[in-house]
This record gives structure tokens, sequence and C-alpha cells, in this order.
């Protein structure tokens, strides 16, 4: 029942920069600027301002979008001297964008890459060990302006046992035509409980498991959902857990082709609800806490 992904919201105290970097410099079409609604007329109108510091910024990412909401209260991942720490504000320890070529996306951002002060891969793309994740990826890097980390990933593994799932990937990116950036590659989390997290997203919401690992350190589950992999993440230490729930990244989103159907199947508590997830696209939706307070929608298009 879950298709996609269908958006990744985050909070930013720093909007107009961020706004520039993912739409003038990654070139992400943005289709909606400001939250609206409808007056009494049924005409859109702005709700929010940039007195009040509450504005809103929406992406098109293939079939998802990226949604920057401005809060200047929000939580930052940057030390005291404004450098990234890559200690992560909560449960979503970074994400990645699909793109089919990361040379032929340096090739597009390599003045944005040079001159940015958050740059992570400044000489191009850089090609993981085989084994460091199931999936061996070419990434490009960098850092948002809260300090939280941002990838854009392309598949290069070569082993044959991962090719059904390269191949999917490929197809589903491939609809985005006439973009750099195809969707959401990856969302990496911290699990707070591996136990539950596994019930909530492969028992109740059915996701597929794609690989599982265990060390001493730690418990990795690779799950797919369509174009994007759920990286979900238990450290045994228990390090971090302190920091899960909502962070810069405030919550995403799951598409799913019956809302109400699965929100049965899963016993949810109360029933969807309508509204638009950005103008001209209604949606009803269910709410899950999938831990420590950290906030996963399940929606369908109306």
């Amino acid at each position: 029942m879950i298709t996609g992904i269908s958006h990744i919201e985050m909070r930013s105290r720093f909007f107009d920069e961020s706004r520039e970097i993912y739409g003038t410099h990654l070139g992400l079409t943005e289709i909606q600027n400001t939250s609206s609604i409808l007056n009494e007329k049924g005409e859109w109108e702005t709700i929010v301002s940039e007195t009040f510091g509450d504005r809103e910024a929406i992406f098109q990412v293939g079939d998802s979008f990226l949604i920057i909401h401005e809060d200047l209260e929000a939580p930052t991942e940057l030390s005291a001297d404004g450098r990234p720490t890559r200690d992560p504000s909560g449960s979503v320890a970074h994400w990645s964008f699909f793109v089919e070529g990361n040379h032929h996306a340096y090739s597009h951002w390599k003045n944005f890459f040079d001159v940015y002060r958050f740059t992570a891969t400044s000489d191009g793309p850089s090609v993981q060990p085989m084994n460091h994740q199931y999936l061996q990826r070419s990434l490009l890097e960098f850092y948002d302006p809260s300090g939280h980390p941002i990838q854009t990933s392309e598949i290069v593994d070569p082993r044959s046992e991962k090719q059904e799932r390269r191949r999917e990937k490929q197809v589903i990116a491939s609809l985005a035509n006439g973009t750099i950036i195809k969707g959401f590659d990856h969302i990496r989390m911290h699990c707070p409980d591996m136990k539950k997290g596994k019930e909530m997203y492969v028992d109740k919401l059915g996701l597929t498991i794609i690989e599982h690992r265990e060390t001493e350190i730690n418990d990795l589950y690779a799950l797919s959902a369509g174009l994007c992999d759920i990286e979900l993440n238990f450290k045994k230490d228990k390090s971090n857990r302190s920091q899960l729930g909502k962070g810069v990244v405030e919550s995403f989103g799951f598409w799913s082709d019956d809302v109400d159907a699965l929100a049965k199947q899963i016993q949810h508590h109360s029933h969807s609800t309508k509204r638009d997830l950005i103008l001209g696209v209604p949606v009803k939706s269910i709410t899950l806490d999938v831990g420590d307070g950290f906030p996963v929608e399940v929606l369908q298009r109306l």
C-alpha cells in the first residue's frame, strides 16, 4: 500500500538561504512560496509573512516534495563557531536526492560547490567503499544552512545480487524527465527501538526488507519505499537517544494508494483527515508516531 515518499519537511532559521540553495543552485522547481488558504471568496491568499518568520517554500522532487518551513526557533546542527557538527538534532540523521549521474550533476553545480561554505565534496563525486552500505553509491555532499547533511546519490553497485533493486530505482527515476534530481534516494533514521521500528515499517506499513545487518555496535534494516530507501539504524550503546524526535527534519510522509484501508488494517486510532498538501494537491492522511515523538504521515492523493 506504500508507493513512495510524499514529502520531507525541514525547519529552518535560514529560510532565504535555503530557498536559494534548493531552487537557484540545485535547480529544483519551487511550486509554492508561503502557505495559503481559501478565503470567503474562494480565492487563495497567503497566511504567513516574512515579518512573523513563518514562511514556507515547497519544491518539486520527482513525485515528491521538499518543504522548507521558516522557524526562527528551529534547532540547528551547528557548533558554537557556526560549523556543521554531524550530530543529528532529531531522528533523521541525513537524507539524499537521487540522480542518474553525479558527474553530470557536479558539472552543473560546480560553481555552487566551489563557493558554498558547507561543501563536503568540493572536488566532485566520492564513491563509497563496496561494503560501506547495502548499495554502493557515488555521493556528492553538502550541509544545509542549518548544518544538516544533504547528499545526492548515484547507484554504481556492480554486484549481480544488487541489480534488481538498482533497476527498480532507475525505472521509477526515469519518470522524472528533464531534471537532474529525480526524487529522494534514501532517508537515514536513528531508531530508538528496533523491534518497534520493524513492527511499524515492515509489519504494519508493509515496506520490503532489502537488507539486514547486525554488528556489535549497530542493527540496521534497509527498507524500500518506491524510489526511496529507509535506513533504520539502532545504536546498541544507546548514544543519541536523548536527541531523537523532531529536529531540523520535522517530519516526512509516504504515499499510499489507499490510506483508509491501511488505517483499518493497522487499527489506527483515528480517521484520515483531508487537506491540501500544497496548492492543487488535495490529500487525505493519517499521522503515525514512529518513535520518540517523530511523526510520519501516510497520504493518499485525492
